[in-house]
């Protein structure tokens, strides 16, 4: 994520755990950003504006004000990582106490550009204009040093493989689906699947609307090969199949609260090879006020966000189980494979890395399942890989060579 210029958005994501809304896991998310950050850049503006998500349990009295001190939170943290860089890690407790649990202090002023309530949670999207002369000021009083200019150059983009969603939930009266000759954008949970399948990296198209109607039994809507013909049809290099299947929402005994359960089960596949990318099946559901139709969606929309984010290794779903994916190889080329719950910007960094290597090298992804991402270079070999990556300035990973594959562990991960 590049810093926004004077007056321009800038997008930085705080996703709280299903039914959290306090502020307890944002010290692991500036920790996060601070390990992944190389050195930063030095900034002429004196207000900037970030753009930041917040969210809330919705039953909360106070869910709004709650999800907007997330998305303060997350804001003034990439404000932090902008102006300290890895500097700031030295001092990250300190920083967590006295900035990023006071963020409002930090907030010039902010407008909600949108509210949504989703998995029985508050969602806002904000944009808030953060004071930095304020924040670089107490910076400097909690003798952290700021970032100098960085001097390399940007690292020409990588392109990002094409995915299509071919997916279907029954339990709602008629199948929902996003394909075939009756898809409607109305399928819940959706926007959830798309919006994890950007932020794991990959350009998401919409599906063929060829073939009839889904029927309405559980598990996937589609084998392999259809699905594999159907995201041809769009021109989809990877076919991201989901299937929900959503029970009647009822009272749960003596809580006062009623629930809806649901089940998910996807599967990504390589369109090119048919190989199998990543396959996870999951428990879930949504809690709530008695509400016979809205639980039911509810329950649909969370059941589509956690299948998602455990498949791609986005984010762990509190009591669901694992799905260990066998390790990922690259159709070419040497595969580069990054383990642990790693964090989105360590990956961003270390694929600049590599593309920025003498020699031009193509990179671009072989694969993401939940604990590992994997990365395909062509141009290089595995022991040029390693050595250009244990010279990277700010990248603090454990790196080996086996067989054809590179490793890496970045330490500090989760």
């Amino acid at each position: 994520m590049t810093r926004s210029a004077p007056g321009a958005a800038r997008t930085s994501r705080a996703a709280g755990a299903p039914g959290a809304a306090s502020l307890a896991g944002v010290g692991a998310l500036v920790a996060a950003v601070l390990l992944a950050a190389t050195v930063g850049r030095a900034v002429a503006d004196d207000v900037v504006t970030y753009q930041a998500e917040g969210v809330a349990a919705a039953d909360l009295d106070d869910a709004r004000t709650r999800a907007l001190d997330v998305a303060f939170a997350a804001a003034v943290t990439e404000a932090v990582a902008d102006l300290a860089g890895s500097a700031a890690r030295a001092q990250a407790d300190a920083v967590d106490r006295e900035i990023i649990r006071r963020a409002r202090r930090f907030v010039a002023s902010f407008s909600v550009t949108d509210q949504r309530t989703a998995g029985g949670q508050v969602v806002l999207e904000v944009a808030i204009k953060v004071d930095r002369d304020k924040l670089r000021a107490r910076l400097g009083e909690l003798g952290v040093t700021l970032a100098a200019v960085a001097t390399a150059p940007t690292p020409p983009p990588v392109t990002r493989r094409r995915a299509t969603v071919l997916m279907r939930v029954t339990g709602l009266g008629r199948p929902l689906s996003s394909f075939g000759a009756a898809a409607t954008d109305d399928v819940p949970g959706l926007p959830a699947v798309g919006q994890a399948l950007d932020r794991a990296g990959f350009a998401v198209v919409a599906a063929s609307a060829a073939g009839p109607p889904p029927d309405d039994a559980g598990g996937l809507p589609l084998d392999d090969a259809g699905a594999r013909a159907l995201a041809g049809d769009a021109r989809a290099d990877v076919a991201v199949v989901v299937g929900i299947v959503v029970g009647d929402a009822g009272p749960i005994r003596g809580v006062g609260a009623w629930a809806a359960p649901a089940t998910a089960v996807v599967r990504v596949l390589d369109v090119g090879s048919g190989a199998v990318m990543t396959e996870a099946t999951l428990a879930s559901g949504a809690v709530g006020k008695p509400d016979r139709e809205r639980l039911p969606v509810a329950a649909a929309e969370a059941a589509a966000g956690a299948v998602i984010a455990a498949g791609l290794g986005l984010a762990p779903v509190a009591g669901a189980p694992i799905v260990d994916a066998p390790p990922i190889a690259a159709a070419h080329g040497v595969t580069v494979r990054i383990r642990g719950a790693t964090p989105w910007p360590a990956v961003a960094a270390i694929r600049a890395r590599l593309a920025s290597a003498p020699g031009d090298p193509k990179v671009t992804f072989a694969g993401v399942t939940r604990g590992q991402v994997a990365l395909e270079v062509d141009g290089l070999s595995a022991a040029r890989i390693a050595g250009h990556l244990r010279t990277a300035d700010g990248l603090d990973a454990a790196i080996t060579v086996t067989d054809d594959a590179v490793e890496i562990v970045a330490r500090g991960a989760p």
